[in-house]
């Protein structure tokens, strides 16, 4: 009984998360109200705040899963294709997180500049997440480790992973100073020379 009570608790917080960004790629965070989403995620508005402080709480949380999304995706692509080259291996990291950006530019319009912080900071203590594993694990057989500390080598990544998306986001939504494909050799010789 426990076990259904609970899934029916994580099917309403899909719920409102699901309508809110539906909502907010209509019509942006700032013109969607509580009273919109739980609406569209048909629950009391009441219901809202049993799983969400406020909208910005509920943002933070569908940037969160939004990164978490990528950066899969990103490392999955990375798997498939990976060469013996640890720093080609992290260019086809963030080729990967840039050309899903650019299929998914509403997305990226919603989280903004704010790709990776919220993925970090909840990981940063705990570092369980199975990519995040995954991760330290490559990290600790590339040729860095052996220069760098664990802590200075996730920084580093962290760094190259807030570039991209702030990269992404100006290159992708404002076009500047460029466009993201004539910025993608500018962006991987940085990371090239960093990582050199």
């Amino acid at each position: 009984m426990a076990g259904k009570l609970e899934q029916q608790k994580q099917e309403k917080k899909q719920n409102l998360l699901t309508a809110a960004l539906e909502l907010f790629m209509e019509n942006g965070v700032a013109k969607t109200s509580i009273d919109q989403i739980a609406g569209r995620a048909q629950v009391a508005k009441g219901t809202f705040y049993l799983y969400f402080h406020d909208k910005e709480d509920l943002l933070q949380e569908l940037i969160y899963r939004i990164s978490c999304h990528v950066l899969d995706e990103a490392y999955r692509a990375v798997d498939s294709r990976r060469t013996d080259d640890f720093i080609e291996n992290v260019i086809l990291f963030a080729d990967a997180i840039i050309e899903y950006f650019k299929r998914n530019r509403l997305q990226l319009r919603l989280i903004e500049r704010n790709f990776s912080w919220p993925l970090v900071t909840r990981q940063m203590s705990a570092r369980t997440d199975a990519i995040w594993q995954a991760l330290i694990r490559d990290l600790q057989a590339s040729p860095l480790a052996r220069t760098h500390t664990g802590d200075e080598m996730f920084k580093l990544i962290f760094v190259i992973v807030e570039m991209c998306g702030s990269v992404c986001y100006s290159s992708i939504i404002e076009e500047k100073p460029d466009t993201i494909d004539n910025m993608k050799p500018v962006l991987y010789g940085i990371i090239r020379r960093a990582l050199g």
